[in-house]
């Protein structure tokens, strides 16, 4: 059924006279067979499109401007916003956000551009069809005539060719993220991303010829981040474990092969995956658990799966990448400034911790040193990091007290330690805090140290001052939940 379809705002209910193809009618001159195909591919739960014409989008209205004004023959400086909703909606439940936001998808931005037509898209991955795996998310919103409705998911957008190719396209929806979900960074639009690299680029700036791995550094440096690089070629065996720890890290990266680069914002994992025969180590990163990175490819659709393993059976339903993980040559990742420790300095810091001191594990912990352990590192601030201890527990009170108490840095690195079986639980029974503001020179720089059995706090550092260890007993303590916060589950 189509209600008022010469209206500004037709309503779009499938039903048996009414499938996704009457869309293209309705949509003349912005969305096209292709964007369709795209579009239904991942919004087959879909029952509503509210199609709101005449949209002046922002991020579009960027390139029309700058680029798309200046031809002769110009597309429309106006778009379509398709709003996607699970449940059949009336035009009077459109006027009651109670009524609709329960049922609302997000949207999609379609513009008259081509060959992609798909602009700025913001989809929640927990109203798709297909498992998604924990992402970084954000949250908009939006008003569609005066009724607020919120949207959480990872910003997407296709390149337009012209003004984007893949590496502004990717750089563009992390970039989204950042500004969406933390207030310092400022909203960034497409010119913007090109004109940041006009004093490092040779020939001209439009159409763009893409972006290299330094000029996306270069472009995070330029608003505010500290970006790292990584290369499988130098890292080799750690590179994509190093990967890992930044997305489990809620850092989205800008992972590259020779020819394209895709925005990768979360993981999928087996906790069931067996070890190899014959493992005898006395520890397993957390990273052997994962089964697959989800990535945003602008030339896809939202939220692909890229597997670790391609010849593993998966199901058919899996919206699987095109790419392997094998192709990815490199990744740039947008630390904030506040983060001097690295990631792979850090674990090297932590396993000296555990292993070569006064404070190892076979040492100070006879639970943990009776078999392999689990380590799972990731970034998070102290503020986040306080936040969930209500609901974790922490094991013990004295742990909980003592954190809650603590004062902590801005940024801190977390090393959580578990024992296999508790892990596939998703359990944990202590970790390591350490401040994210040391270099990896300084083995003092850890602020607490947490086994079964003791506690041990640096509360010299915690106050500025030199270092002053308090030992805590800890009896009788229990397991409790690894920290999820950083990721949002769907």
């Amino acid at each position: 059924m189509i209600d008022e379809p010469r209206s500004p705002l037709p309503l779009v209910t499938f039903d048996n006279q009414t499938e996704w193809n009457d869309l293209l009618p309705l949509c003349n001159r912005y969305l096209d067979e292709a964007g369709l195909r795209r579009l239904n591919s991942c919004l087959g739960v879909v029952r509503t499109v509210v199609i709101e014409r005449h949209y002046i989008d922002k991020d579009y209205r960027d390139t029309f401007s700058n680029y798309h004004s200046k031809r002769f023959s110009t597309p429309p400086s106006r778009c379509l916003r398709l709003h996607f909703f699970d449940e059949p909606i009336t035009r009077d439940q459109l006027r009651s956000a109670e009524q609709i936001q329960s049922s609302y998808c997000g949207y999609s931005i379609i513009r008259p551009t081509r060959p992609n037509c798909i602009g700025r898209t913001l989809l929640d991955p927990r109203k798709l069809q297909y498992p998604t795996g924990d992402l970084c998310t954000c949250e908009e919103t939006l008003s569609i005539q005066g009724v607020i409705l919120d949207v959480h998911g990872f910003p997407f957008i296709s390149q337009d060719a012209d003004v984007t190719v893949c590496a502004q396209s990717a750089l563009w929806m992390v970039l989204r993220f950042f500004s969406n979900r933390y207030r310092p960074y400022r909203e960034i639009y497409p010119v913007e991303i090109t004109q940041l690299t006009r004093d490092y680029s040779i020939g001209r700036m439009f159409p763009s010829a893409g972006l290299t791995n330094w000029q996306m550094a270069e472009v995070l440096r330029q608003l505010g981040f500290s970006p790292l690089q990584y290369s499988r070629e130098g890292y080799q065996d750690q590179f994509e474990h190093i990967l890992a720890t930044y997305v489990e890290s809620g850092v989205p990266v800008l992972a590259a092969t020779r020819k394209h680069v895709v925005a990768c914002l979360g993981r999928s994992h087996d906790l069931q995956k067996q070890l190899p025969p014959g493992f005898n180590q006395p520890y397993l990163k957390s990273s052997f658990f994962n089964t697959a990175y989800t990535i945003n490819d602008d030339n896809g659709i939202p939220y692909q799966l890229l597997r670790v393993d391609n010849q593993a059976a998966v199901a058919p339903m899996l919206p699987l990448s095109r790419l392997q993980l094998k192709e990815i040559e490199a990744f740039t990742c947008p630390l904030p400034q506040r983060v001097f420790l690295s990631a792979e300095q850090l674990e090297v810091v932590v396993l000296e911790l555990l292993r070569n001191t006064d404070f190892r594990i076979e040492i100070c912990s006879p639970t943990l040193a009776q078999g392999t352990f689990v380590i799972r590192t990731f970034l998070t601030t102290g503020r986040s990091f306080k936040r969930y201890l209500d609901d974790r527990g922490m094991g013990h009170q004295t742990v909980y007290k003592v954190y809650r108490n603590m004062p902590l840095p801005h940024f801190i690195w977390v090393c959580e330690l578990s024992s296999i079986d508790l892990f596939r639980q998703q359990r944990i029974v202590g970790e390591v805090i350490w401040d994210a503001t040391r270099n990896v020179y300084e083995p003092s720089g850890w602020l607490a140290l947490h086994y079964p059995e003791r506690l041990y706090v640096d509360y010299g550092s915690a106050l500025n001052r030199a270092r002053s260890l308090r030992d805590f007993n800890l009896d009788k303590s229990t397991d409790y939940p690894l920290m999820t916060h950083n990721l949002r589950a769907t």
